[in-house]
């Protein structure tokens, strides 16, 4: 359980609403990459050892497939490293915070208040739309991006936990009430009572007489 790990801190009234992680076949370019790169280094390791250019050098051969493993052995690092950032990455969402972790061998974690988002993007690409997989983006009042929740599948479920907290947490993306502007719009019918109308009206009637008057002196 995400609770019990040891990067996840949340305060003592918070509540985890959902938790994900991105998804593995995130890291299929890379896999294509290395097994491209292995083809090439054994292919041309084989075609190099038989060739004229090395002879019966023995030191010669020793060095080519010392490259050889070399290239063979980054390509399957570059692999497992892609492997270790998508094990080592959550996203969980409470009904107060945002919380991503990152890094494998240093560890970072972003939390956002959901009080200061102001607005949710979904972002989906040909193959997401074709896979369902997607990433969020989240940004606050001031226009940029707070953070990016990447390579969800089914990120429509992690959109919909978080709008109802958006709405509900009063912040710049919601309206303080959850029913999508309905409690603001009561809030400021609220405020017209009949004994705040009846401490205007003085004011109304004493505005318009002096406009009356400036009108009337400039027909003059």
């Amino acid at each position: 359980m995400v609770e019990d790990a040891d990067w996840f801190s949340p305060d003592a009234s918070e509540t985890v609403v959902w938790h994900g992680k991105p998804r593995v076949r995130r890291i299929i370019p890379q896999v294509v990459g290395a097994l491209f790169v292995v083809v090439v280094a054994l292919v041309g390791g084989f075609a190099l050892s038989s060739s004229d250019l090395i002879g019966d050098s023995l030191v010669v051969t020793v060095a080519l497939w010392g490259v050889v493993g070399l290239a063979v052995l980054g390509a399957v690092g570059w692999v497992a490293l892609a492997y270790l950032r998508v094990q080592a990455a959550d996203y969980v969402l409470t009904d107060r915070n945002v919380y991503k972790r990152t890094g494998v061998l240093s560890e970072r974690v972003v939390r956002v208040g959901i009080g200061r988002i102001q607005n949710v993007t979904l972002r989906k690409n040909l193959t997401g739309n074709l896979f369902d997989y997607g990433t969020i983006l989240l940004s606050t009042a001031d226009g940029g991006t707070a953070l990016s929740i990447t390579d969800l599948d089914n990120p429509e479920e992690f959109r919909e936990e978080l709008g109802p907290l958006v709405d509900a947490s009063g912040g710049p993306g919601g309206d303080g009430y959850g029913h999508g502007g309905e409690g603001a719009g009561a809030a400021a019918e609220a405020v017209l009572d009949a004994e705040t109308v009846d401490a205007m009206l003085p004011e109304a009637r004493r505005l318009r007489e002096s406009a009356e008057r400036t009108e009337a002196n400039f027909e003059s």
